[in-house]
């Protein structure tokens, strides 16, 4: 091989070299750009993880600052909530909307307005005593001359309160025959009164205080017998206790009969809240139940329960009820049957924008628009019921009020649109548009009202009651509770007196032995004579 060949060959080897150290050298470069495309879509993507977290983190923080501050205002502000007379100054409402917004007169009489004099309580019984100058009073200091008597008296008058136990000793004579013949046996003792408990050592009127003063005004059992003795009368709680559970068997067929007349109705209110009973059941691993209140025209039924599911409500209305239940947005009250309406409450939905007011500042004067829109709805509204059906007042509300929902839809939909809505403000929006067609049942049906008040304050003596007696501790005593609570709001619904209507009940069993009579119909409030209503009438009135 010559030099030129040797040459050749050593280039040759060179350039093939050479072409492998660059590609080598290529593929390096490739190697290390694709991972550093993976690292940079790695951080990119991490970089969008952290800023979803941010903004997660962002929301969960306002949204408890939001919580904070509407505990706080819970807490420490007003209880009212009234919304402020200012807030609606600059909304696009009507004129009558406008002057809703002027300066409201405060709560109670108002300062420089004249009174109206002492009442005279001449539903109590009065009590006369006479009064009398001292002896040496009745002559003239100077010249010694008696005093003559002016015709009548210079009255004044106290309220006493008087709380009185007595232990009446029933004292029944005894005859012994003075004949031969025999027909009478040996010593005659004239009959016992009756009694509500066979054996028992109270009275009907004793248990009816007790019962009033547990299930009516809230107190527990163990602070009855400690104001029983300051009045020298020292029970056991045991001796109250099994007293109760004769008590529930007696108040059943009332408390079944008042379940039924519920189920004829055709529109109820309807409310749950949290109630302890400390009995082991089944598949439940905590002692909270619930107490139920459905709410009629003419009865206010309560039922306690493990479960806070639909088939509560379901059980009690049965298979063949219909109508309109008033309700919150709770979901066991969304799926009942599709044979009831369910209208919801404008309450609930004024209180979503209440808390975007007090819980975010930013947001305050939206949420003021929107809370002067449902004062106004509820202005409207009332104005609505309180004329005559067919009037040109009732048209002429109807049609305000028709023409302010529509508005308020169309507000509410253009608002949903726009990408700069805060998120508490689009779950309010989205939450009334969800359930608009519940809250507008009441425009086609003026005799529904607007909220669920009344079930709401048909709870609120209940709770006083589980706060201070904190519950039950037995079925029974829970069923009794549901029962006692269904028959005084019940009573009370239909203005008849709780009290005497229980003493006559309870006399009434004692005369059957004990038992429940075996005409309950005839004591129910919707069934009683006109006397009986008269006797028993009970007028809620103002101080």
């Amino acid at each position: 091989m010559s030099v030129e060949d040797c040459t050749a060959c050593k280039v040759r080897w060179d350039l093939q070299w050479e072409v492998q150290y660059r590609k080598s050298l290529h593929a390096r470069a490739v190697e290390r750009a694709s991972r550093r495309q993976e690292e940079a879509r790695a951080l990119r993507a991490q970089v969008r993880s952290q800023a979803a977290e941010i903004k997660r983190l962002s929301e969960q923080l306002e949204a408890t600052k939001a919580r904070l501050a509407w505990a706080q205002h819970q807490l420490f502000g007003r209880k009212t909530e009234r919304t402020d007379s200012s807030a609606a100054q600059g909304d696009e409402l009507s004129g009558a909307e406008d002057s809703s917004s002027a300066l409201r007169r405060g709560r109670g009489k108002q300062p420089g307005a004249p009174g109206h004099g002492r009442k005279r309580r001449a539903r109590l019984p009065a009590e006369e005593i006479e009064h009398d100058l001292p002896h040496d009073e009745k002559y003239c200091p100077v010249c010694g001359k008696p005093l003559e008597p002016f015709p009548g008296t210079e009255d004044s008058e106290v309220v006493d309160w008087e709380v009185r136990l007595v232990r009446r000793v029933h004292k029944r004579k005894r005859y012994r025959p003075t004949c031969r013949c025999r027909a009478v046996p040996g010593i005659v003792t004239a009959p016992c009164p009756p009694k509500l408990i066979p054996k028992g050592m109270f009275s009907c009127g004793f248990w009816v205080e007790l019962l009033l003063n547990k299930y009516l005004h809230g107190m527990p059992v163990y602070r009855i017998t400690k104001a029983l003795e300051m009045e020298n009368l020292a029970v056991s709680q045991g001796t109250l206790t099994g007293g109760l559970k004769k008590i529930g068997e007696l108040l059943e067929p009332v408390y079944g009969r008042i379940l039924e007349r519920s189920q004829r109705a055709r529109h109820w209110h309807m409310d749950e809240t949290g109630w302890w009973v400390f009995v082991e059941v089944d598949g439940k691993t905590n002692h909270r139940w619930w107490l139920w209140v459905i709410c009629a025209a003419e009865t206010c039924s309560y039922i306690i329960d493990p479960s806070r599911s639909s088939r509560v409500p379901r059980e009690h209305l049965g298979d063949h009820a219909q109508g309109i239940v008033s309700s919150d947005r709770f979901s066991a009250y969304k799926i009942l049957p599709k044979r009831f309406a369910i209208a919801y409450c404008w309450a609930h939905v004024r209180r979503d924008f209440l808390r975007i007011r007090n819980g975010h500042e930013d947001l305050a004067p939206w949420a003021n628009r929107w809370l002067a829109r449902i004062n106004e709805l509820f202005r409207i509204n009332r104005s609505r019921r309180a004329a005559q059906p067919g009037s040109d007042s009732f048209r002429q509300a109807d049609g305000s009020l028709r023409d302010l929902l529509r508005r308020m839809r169309q507000r509410a939909g253009r608002q949903l649109n726009s990408p700069c809505l805060h998120l508490p403000q689009r779950k309010a929006l989205i939450s009334l548009r969800k359930h608009w067609q519940g809250l507008t049942i009441f425009v086609d049906h003026p005799e529904i009202p607007m909220d669920n008040n009344l079930a709401e304050r048909q709870l609120r003596f209940a709770v006083v009651g589980r706060k201070n007696y904190y519950g039950n501790g037995a079925t029974w005593s829970a069923r009794l509770t549901a029962a006692l609570f269904t028959i005084l709001q019940t009573l009370l619904r239909n203005n008849i007196h709780p009290k005497r209507w229980l003493r006559a009940y309870f006399e009434t069993c004692a005369r059957n032995g004990g038992r429940a009579p075996d005409e309950v119909d005839d004591l129910l409030p919707w069934n009683l004579s006109e006397s009986q209503k008269t006797e028993w009438q009970y007028e809620v009135r103002p101080p």
